[in-house]
């Protein structure tokens, strides 16, 4: 028996051109709900891409460094279809006003090469944590020249 619910909740193939940190999936708690989530685990996929070889991209999993409002929600896939719906908070994938980049949990470099991806489970009990409080965790994505690149961030979370 589970101890606890597992959803994954992807951002889609985002298009990002930008050089600087470009938001593409948030995990924002309500504040009002008494659950914790927990990151168990992100993959992260780059696209096809007409970027030049030797060019980079550079995920990154951060707390927010601002209050992100607004949004459009995005809708988390549980892995037990008997589950309910995610209760930690909401899975946001675009804003009104856009995560910053705050304390850094983790970084992923992957080639700007169409096809590129990536995955990582930390050990049981090292996963990044939501906390109850009002907070946002967010996938940000940074390109190393600015060639339009469809990019995909996924969260596994448990709660």
């Amino acid at each position: 028996m589970a101890n606890s619910d597992v959803y994954d909740v992807k951002s889609g193939l985002v298009a990002v051109a930008a050089t600087s940190q470009t938001a593409v999936l948030e995990l924002r708690s309500s504040g009002t709900v008494n659950k914790r989530a927990f990151i168990a685990g992100i993959r992260i996929k780059v696209g096809n891409t007409a970027a030049a070889a030797g060019n980079n991209i550079l995920f990154t999993l951060a707390r927010a460094g601002n209050t992100p409002s607004g949004g459009t929600a995005v809708t988390p896939n549980p892995h037990d279809p008997a589950s309910g719906a995610a209760i930690s908070g909401a899975f946001i994938g675009s804003w009104a006003t856009a995560p910053t980049l705050g304390a850094v949990l983790g970084e992923w470099e992957l080639p700007q090469a169409s096809g590129a991806m990536w995955e990582e489970f930390p050990p049981l009990g090292y996963e990044w944590v939501l906390p109850i409080a009002t907070a946002s965790v967010a996938g940000f994505v940074t390109n190393s020249v600015a060639t339009s690149t469809p990019v995909s961030f996924e969260l596994v979370v448990s709660e």
